[in-house]
């Protein structure tokens, strides 16, 4: 029960007459009456429709983007040209089949489930910007060229999605509430696309570690001098906060740094949890020694040390050029099939399954929403250019419709929502836009997507520009 001023004098099973006389305030506050109804019947077991269920969330964000048709959604019966050089292979769930190239996930299939009806039509081409910005804020992009090519960011730029979870999911005191892994999101000479807190300040933003996860980390921005003691250190995050209010920046942003910068410093938990030198030899090669499979080991590690939000990125940027390695891009406009079944899908399927399976083994995934998407998917018909140079063998970008995985946090596992068409062009059933996805991620932290909070000129924003969470997961 949501109370204002205390659970006094019921009105037989309904709500107390004080907090009737409450509701007409509401507005103060930001709550309105339907809100306010709703949490009222989740507080009393009346709505399990999965709000709040998650405590944290991590974000496998497959940069350049992976083919829907050959990973996720396979399309046997469709002509050659169509269903590629990959067959379908049988999981764990009857009836629900993968690409061939993901046999560890395939052994993973109850624990997780498939949205095969995204789809989204960007602003201007379908380029890589437009689309990452739309995925990464829940909003239109206002300020990208009419090609959809990534602009720099700015502090003008609407929050990401973890920046929003942190700021009204903050974390506990001596814990990083928003942490990027591996590698920026990159389109071509501009990065962090959609990775800031934009307007919502600085004290938001991500901690970046990019550092090569398979290498020692370093750790020395928790390490104090060694002529400053905690004391000292303290006296100095005071003085700065006075001076802060006589400054050009805000008190908030001096707060939200220094503030957290001591927590992280006092605690030892954050500095641990980058300690991957902890973890046993076979636990690091269960994920592989690839950037991406540590960088999923250290954001269990984050998880555990009580982080809210981790964002694994895949490590080379959205469009750069797919070449042979662990780290080559997803943006296979040539070479498709050698680029996923050599390359690309052996160090994705192996660490996503053993992330999966390590959560579950900890008992973290009923409270940890872990979610694998790219920005788009690829072409149905291979060697079709559509708004680009396609090569031999090539998908190009295709953000009509594609596929996403979303396991943990209260979402049943085993199943798959919508469908697309036979040739997996466009959703034919249930169709999902991306900003439903992330009202999705919002409404499992238990933060309502309709919220509003004001940008630079005091305009009312809602967190999702439209859309709602698809109950239909939970």
């Amino acid at each position: 029960m949501l109370s204002i001023l205390g659970p006094q004098g019921r009105l037989c099973d309904g709500p107390s007459r004080r907090e009737l006389l409450t509701v007409g305030s509401l507005s103060l506050i930001g709550l309105g009456l339907p809100e306010f109804l709703s949490r009222q019947a989740r507080a009393a077991g009346k709505a399990d429709d999965g709000f709040g269920r998650a405590q944290s969330v991590i974000l496998l964000y497959l940069q350049g983007s992976p083919s829907h048709i050959d990973l996720w959604d396979p399309k046997p019966d469709a002509p050659v040209e169509i269903r590629g050089e990959f067959k379908p292979i049988a999981t764990r769930v009857p009836g629900l089949l993968l690409g061939e190239v993901l046999p560890r996930l395939a052994g993973q299939a109850d624990k997780f489930a498939l949205v095969r009806s995204l789809g989204v039509k960007p602003k201007g081409l379908p380029n890589h910007g437009a689309s990452i910005y739309m995925l990464m804020t829940g909003y239109d992009p206002s300020n990208f060229s009419p090609t959809g090519l990534a602009v720099p960011p700015s502090r003008e730029d609407l929050p990401s999605v973890g920046a929003v979870a942190t700021r009204y999911r903050p974390g506990e005191r001596g814990a990083l509430g928003y942490v990027t892994l591996c590698g920026a999101v990159k389109e071509g000479s501009v990065t962090g696309v959609g990775q800031s807190a934009g307007l919502l300040g600085a004290a938001y933003d991500p901690f970046p570690m990019y550092d090569d996860p398979t290498q020692p980390l370093r750790v020395e921005s928790f390490a104090l001098p060694p002529d400053v003691t905690l004391g000292r250190l303290q006296g100095r995050i005071d003085l700065r906060t006075a001076l802060a209010g006589r400054s050009r920046l805000g008190q908030a942003d001096f707060d939200g740094y220094y503030g957290q910068a001591f927590s992280l410093i006092a605690s030892t938990k954050a500095v641990r949890a980058f300690r991957l030198e902890e973890e046993p030899a076979p636990a690091r090669e269960r994920y592989g020694l690839t950037r991406f499979g540590q960088g999923c080991l250290l954001a269990r590690r984050l998880i555990e040390a009580g982080t809210r939000f981790v964002q694994v990125n895949w490590p080379a940027g959205s469009d750069t050029e797919p070449v042979p390695g662990p780290d080559g891009s997803w943006d296979t406009h040539r070479n498709n099939f050698p680029m996923l079944r050599d390359h690309r899908c052996p160090v994705f399927d192996r660490a996503a399954a053993a992330l999966l399976d390590d959560l579950t083994a900890r008992g973290l995934l009923e409270t940890t929403l872990v979610v694998a998407v790219g920005e788009f998917g690829r072409s149905p018909k291979i060697g079709s250019p559509t708004t680009n140079n396609v090569g031999p063998g090539g998908r190009d970008h295709w953000p009509s419709c594609y596929t996403c995985l979303i396991a943990g946090g209260g979402v049943r596992g085993g199943q798959v929502y919508g469908a697309s068409d036979r040739h997996g062009a466009y959703p034919q059933k249930q169709p999902v836009h991306p900003y439903d996805l992330i009202a999705t991620l919002y409404h499992a932290l238990g933060i309502d997507p309709a919220t509003e909070y004001r940008d630079t000129l005091n305009r009312p924003r809602r967190l999702v520009e439209h859309g709602g969470p698809v109950l239909g997961l939970f």
